[in-house]
Formats: structure tokens, sequence, C-alpha cells
């Protein structure tokens, strides 16, 4: 059979180019592969049009923040190709099955209009999948009547399972850790970060700890595993030689977190010549409690040389109530041999989590600020499949409304921060931040 699979355009204030790399469809499209199917990949991304849209009522109550903000987003956007070019790819392709990208709750709006304008149009059965459709599966299939069939769990499980029973013949079981995505399947011309294509990949999956706001073991469970050294690095080298790769972002949960085996992975892009002008990034965020000197200084060898640092508060009370790992003193040593080294640091906050209060925000941010790296400011939202969801004091009413599940909604008020703090706190951390890279520039 031929499957289609579809990243879909999506709609929002703004995106994150290096965020929305199809690293999931093409690990389905290797499972798909490896079961004899033919695969065709459609990402509505690329290019990475965007047409300027309404604001929707559901966001209305943002417009009186951004009249007179220049550090806010001013317009609502659908970032990807036209209905009419979907159309076209989907008729050219001729696919018996096509399966649709569904990772955030947020997008589930943009997942359903794509199913819809597919079904509309061909007769073809559609199915989804993904880390939303795997918290939400049943109420994803209520809301949207053109999705046939919604996949739970990882691909190399889901996939099989579900073409076993179409094909009626016995499940095959894979191992992520073996299978090679097919990068090939999109033009590596068309990801770049500035002139320079990149690509995805995972070293490794799952995590042990528990944060609550965190939903990522409902897809890859609590045992961290991690891939064969030389099965990444010839991911690797394969991307380099053929289709000219030279930034390679890992999307790992937990990419430091054994330290032997990560040691291990760098001295061997070290020793690899063919790797020696690559450039490494870790976007998601590396957990510092698991870094050391050691560590940092080979990162750096290989080609790091950023490093994004995942804090959430200073606060050790409420670090302690959401199962967040390291103390103080860790990040600030980390931080100091970090910029010794030559990193750039950025450190990522979470504003509106429930029980921090506008001061202890702003002493984060300040503090922060103090240790001379870049703060990221993510405005908490709501987080589906996570254990605080269900413990949320929210409406039904925002509940059920899955469009405000994003950070741009600013849609989490607590008894503690309204709104308008909110924004003044998001608002002075970008402020600081520009005022930081212009003092840098002089």
């Amino acid at each position: 059979m031929k499957f289609m699979l579809i990243q879909p355009p999506i709609e929002d204030f703004y995106t994150t180019a290096i965020r929305l790399y199809p690293l999931g469809l093409l690990y389905t499209a290797a499972v798909l592969q490896e079961l004899g199917h033919t695969v065709e990949i459609l990402d509505c991304l690329n290019p990475p049009k965007k047409r300027q849209l309404s604001i929707p009522q559901d966001f209305s109550y943002l417009e009186s923040y951004f009249a007179h903000n220049p550090y806010l987003f001013k317009n609502y956007y659908r970032f990807g190709i036209s209905d009419d070019d979907i159309v076209q790819r989907v008729q050219h392709a001729q696919a018996d099955l096509i399966g649709i990208s569904s990772q955030f709750t947020a997008y589930f709006a943009s997942v359903a209009k794509l199913a819809t304008l597919i079904k509309r149009n061909f007769n073809v059965p559609i199915f989804i999948g993904g880390h939303h459709a795997t918290a939400f599966p049943h109420a994803s299939a209520e809301r949207c009547r053109a999705i046939d069939h919604v996949l739970v769990g990882p691909s190399e499980t889901s996939i099989p399972r579900f073409t076993s029973e179409l094909e009626k013949n016995s499940q095959k079981t894979f191992d992520w850790k073996y299978l090679q995505p097919p990068h090939g399947l999109i033009q590596a011309t068309d990801y770049k970060i500035g002139k320079r294509p990149y690509i995805s990949l995972v070293t490794s999956r799952g995590c042990p700890f528990r944060c609550q706001f965190c939903s990522v073991h409902n897809m890859f469970g609590r045992q961290i595993e991690y891939r064969q050294i030389q099965h990444v690095v010839h991911e690797m080298r394969e991307n380099y030689i053929y289709r000219g790769v030279r930034l390679y972002n890992f999307e790992d949960d937990n990419l430091t977190f054994n330290r032997r085996w990560f040691l291990s992975f760098l001295g061997a892009i070290i020793s690899d010549p063919v790797l020696a002008d690559i450039e490494l990034t870790a976007m998601n965020g590396l957990c510092y409690p698991t870094l050391n000197a050691q560590m940092l200084a080979l990162m750096f060898k290989a080609g790091f040389r950023q490093i994004n640092l995942s804090f959430v508060t200073r606060n050790a009370t409420l670090r302690s109530r959401m199962n967040r790992q390291g103390s103080i003193t860790k990040l600030e040593t980390i931080i100091k041999k970090a910029r010794e080294i030559g990193f750039f640091v950025t450190v990522y906050i979470i504003i509106g989590l429930p029980g921090q209060t506008y001061d202890e925000v702003k002493e984060s941010i300040d503090y922060l600020l103090n240790l001379d790296v870049l703060v990221g400011p993510s405005i908490f939202y709501i987080p589906a499949g996570s254990a605080l969801y269900d413990k949320l004091d929210i409406t039904d009413s925002m509940r059920a409304n899955w469009n405000l599940y994003r950070s741009s909604s600013f849609a989490v008020e607590t008894r503690d921060l309204n709104r308008r703090q909110l924004v003044e706190l998001f608002t002075y951390a970008r402020r600081q931040n520009l005022a930081k890279k212009l003092e840098v520039k002089r």
C-alpha cells in the first residue's frame, strides 16, 4: 500500500522553524517501509509561507495587550501552504491511506480542518497519531468525523498494530533504536537555519523524572533507552555526505542523562573526520543537574556553541512541588563553566505556574540576568496529559477549548498571577534580553 504522511499547517501568533522538523513522520515512514509499504511525506509547513488571519474570537481578549506593546505578537497567521496546493499534492500522490501528525493539542483544529478538506475531495481513509492523539484519542475522533482512526503511542508499536488489523495478518514488532529515519523523503534544502541545512534527530527516549507539567512519559515511558552510538553517527554521516547537512539538532529530553554514553558519543563525533565542521544544538533544552565540566568541554569540542538549560523557577519549594531536579548552586556552577568555555547560554523559566507570585517570577528573571545569560520566558499553558492537568483550577469551558492549550494564549490565570501580570513579566524578560543584546553589540 501507499501511505501519504502529512504535517499540517498551523495557526498561531508565531512559530519557530527549528521546532517544525517532521521527525515523528520520518520515524513513522521508517516503520511503514520496514513493513513493505511505499511512503510519501507532505510537509505543509515547507516552504514556510504565512498568511495573516483575523485574530480568532478565542483570543480576542489579547488584543488590548498587543496594542502598545512592542515586545508582544501583533498578528495571527496561518503558517503553511494553501489548501489548493494541499489538494493538488494529495491528488498527485494517489495514496491508499493518509496519516496526519497530531502532536500539539493547541493545533488540533488545523488537523481537523486538514482531514475535513481531504475527505471532502477524496475517498481515502485518514488516521492521526502523535502526542495529542495519544493524550485524547476518543475526544479527537469525536470532534472530527473525517478522522477514521486514531493511533495511540509511538509509531513502532501503533503502526504495526494498525496495519495488521487492516491487512488481517500477524503483527510485527520493531525496536525503535534500530530504525533509521529516512530523511531523504524530504528535501534538505527546505530545512535551514540561516544558510545551513539541518536535521533533527534523537539518540534516546524516555524520562525517569516526574515533572508535574510534563507528559512525555505517556508516549515514551519512564525508562531511558539509548541508541547505539555507531547508529547515530551513521545517521549524521549519511546526512552530511549525501544531503549537505551541517547542523544537527538533538530532540532528546534527556540527551546528557547517561554521562558515560554521552561522553562516548561526543568522543565518536570528535574523532570522525567527516563531522569535523558541524554544529550541534539541543533546542529542547538540557537538564543542567546531569552536566559537568568535562561534558561541557567535550560538547564545545564536538560542535556545540550554545546551550539551553531548563530551570523553571528559582523558588526551591515550587521546584520541589513540581518534581524538578537541581539546585541553585549547581546551576551557577554550570553557567560559569559554560561561559568560561565560550558557550552562549540561554536559561528557560516558566511564568504562571500554580503557586508562583509576581515577585517570585521577577526575582527569578533578575537572578538569571545577573548571571549574564539570556532568559527564555515561557508562559505556562494547559499541559495535556500531565499529572498537573487534572489538578488545574480552570473552568470546564477552558478545559474543553483546545485552542487555549498554547503559551501564546496567556490563558491560565491563577489566584497569584492574573493575565496583566503575566504579560508584564513576559514583556520585562524580553525587554531585558534585548537590552543585553544591544549592550553586547556596543
